[in-house]
C-alpha cells in the first residue's frame, strides 16, 4: 500500500515538472524568436548557441557537500536529461547523502532515549533542474544551475537496550540556486567547482533549520559522450 507521504511526493514532483517545462519551454520559445547566430567563434555573455549540435544526451554522476546541523555532509546523486544548442541543460536527478550521518549529542524526546543516544539521519530526494550556460569559450564555462527538489529525512535513535527505532520520516520541497564554473583540459575532461544556496518549505520549522544552508561542490567530470566522439573520430582520422 503506497504512503501518504509518498504519494504527497509524487504530487508535489508532478507539479513541480510541469512548472518546470513551462518555465523552460518560454526560454526556449523567446531564444528561437531572437536573431540567429550560428557562428561559434563568437564569445560573448549568455550565447543563443554553442557547439554543432542542437540537442545531446546527458548522463553523469553529480556530487556536491553541503552542511547538516553544522556538520559537513557528502550528496551524491545521479542526473540524466538533455542539452539544447549547448548552453540549455535540462532533466531529472536522484541524490542521497554518501552515509548516513551519526550524532552523539543531540537531545532526542523519548522515553527511552538517553542523553548519550546516537541518532541516525538518512537523506534522499529527486530534484528537476535546469542549468544555464552564461559564458563559455573552448577552456573556460560559467553556468546558474537551478534545482526544484522533493525527498524525504529520515531519523532513528539509539534506545537504552541498544535498538535503533525511527522518530523521524519527514518530506521536504526545496528550491536550490548557485553558479558553477568549469574549466576543460580536453573537450572530454574538465575540473568543476560550484557554490549556492538551497531553500527548503512545506515541512517542518526544525527541518528548514537543519538543511537551509549553502553548499559547494568540486571535483573533475568526464563527459562519456565527448569522450567517446573524440576516440571514434582519431581513429577515423588514421584510417
Amino acid at each position: 500500500m503506497v504512503s501518504t507521504k509518498m504519494l504527497y511526493f509524487c504530487h508535489m514532483l508532478s507539479r513541480f515538472i510541469l512548472i518546470f517545462i513551462c518555465l523552460v519551454s518560454i526560454s526556449l520559445y523567446a531564444g528561437n524568436q531572437e536573431e540567429q547566430d550560428t557562428s561559434i567563434q563568437k564569445i560573448d555573455w549568455f550565447p543563443k548557441s554553442y557547439g554543432q549540435k542542437e540537442w545531446k544526451f546527458l548522463l553523469g554522476f553529480d556530487a556536491s557537500r553541503s552542511f547538516l546541523q553544522s556538520r559537513p555532509v557528502k550528496i551524491n546523486g545521479l542526473r540524466i536529461g538533455l542539452k539544447y544548442r549547448g548552453v540549455h541543460r535540462f532533466g531529472l536527478g536522484i541524490y542521497g547523502l554518501s552515509r548516513d550521518l551519526v550524532f552523539t549529542d543531540l537531545p532526542v524526546d523519548a522515553p527511552d532515549a538517553t542523553d548519550t543516544s546516537r541518532v541516525i539521519f538518512g537523506l534522499s530526494y529527486a530534484s528537476v533542474f535546469y542549468e544555464r550556460v552564461f559564458f563559455r569559450n573552448p577552456k573556460w564555462e560559467f553556468s546558474l544551475p537551478f534545482l526544484i527538489s522533493g525527498g524525504s529525512l529520515t531519523g532513528r535513535y539509539e534506545d537504552t537496550a541498544g535498538v535503533f527505532r525511527q522518530n523521524i520520516d519527514q518530506a521536504f520541497s526545496a528550491l536550490s540556486g548557485g553558479i558553477q564554473a568549469k574549466y576543460y583540459f580536453w573537450p572530454w575532461l574538465a575540473g568543476r567547482v560550484s557554490t549556492g544556496y538551497r531553500f527548503l518549505f512545506n515541512t517542518s520549522p526544525e527541518l528548514k533549520t537543519a538543511f537551509n544552508a549553502p553548499y559547494y561542490g568540486f571535483g573533475v567530470q568526464i563527459l562519456v559522450g565527448e569522450l567517446y566522439r573524440t576516440i571514434f573520430r582519431k581513429e577515423d582520422s588514421d584510417e
